[in-house]
């Protein structure tokens, strides 16, 4: 696993499952004869998930589906065709369709592994990585913080998401003050601050000591 959370841990922690918008992107053609996309600066790499609906009153370019994951092929920063398999041949378009829509899958995986770096970052270094089982406080934080990473990439971040990782940003911030974390999965040696258990009380300079460490 990339981070501290699965995937189902954002939707329980995080935002309820279909919250997070992704409207996707209009193709301006489809040439049957290519049998290429025309998207605009579309970013996809060869071998990148993409999906396609429709908008109302539209349809795919037959023999593509509705739902099912298709991987890209690039063939110009503004054009692209699709394969059935990563590293498969291009699908061949029998039709060009109409009103329809380019979907990039929600990047989770990579939300939870930045969610998770920002983790480390906050805790001390030689107490990262963690090893699971992972606190229940850590699995909620790294959630809140992939679907607030996910909201900013959607752009459908909501005042309540916002408010989410505020909160969880402010949790971050005790970690780096030295306070240790808790839950019933967090081993004892992390039960104190690990950057001054071994440090003798007269050279507390930072304070560690009132977080109970020795």
């Amino acid at each position: 696993m990339a981070g501290y959370c699965a995937r189902a841990d954002v939707y329980a922690y995080g935002v309820p499952r279909g919250a997070i918008p992704n409207p996707g992107r209009p193709a301006l053609s489809v040439d049957t004869v290519a049998n290429t996309f025309a998207l605009g600066d579309h970013a996809f790499e060869t071998g990148d998930a993409v999906h396609f609906r429709a908008e109302m009153g539209g349809s795919l370019p037959a023999p593509l589906v509705v739902g099912v994951v298709y991987y890209a092929i690039a063939t110009t920063d503004d054009t692209f065709q699709v394969s059935a398999t990563v590293g498969g041949p291009a699908i061949d378009l029998l039709t060009a369709g109409s009103e329809i829509l380019v979907i990039a899958p929600l990047p989770i995986d990579q939300a939870i592994a930045y969610g998770a770096r920002v983790i480390d970052q906050a805790l001390v270094a030689h107490g990262v990585p963690l090893t699971a089982p992972y606190p229940e406080l850590v699995v909620m934080t790294n959630a809140e913080l992939a679907a607030g990473k996910l909201g900013v990439f959607s752009g459908g971040t909501s005042k309540s998401l916002a408010d989410m990782i505020v909160a969880a940003q402010a949790r971050l911030d005790t970690w780096a003050k030295g306070v240790p974390l808790r839950g019933e999965n967090t081993a004892p040696e992390e039960r104190t601050n690990l950057a001054a258990s071994l440090t003798a009380p007269g050279r507390d300079c930072r304070g560690w000591s009132r977080f109970g460490a020795l």
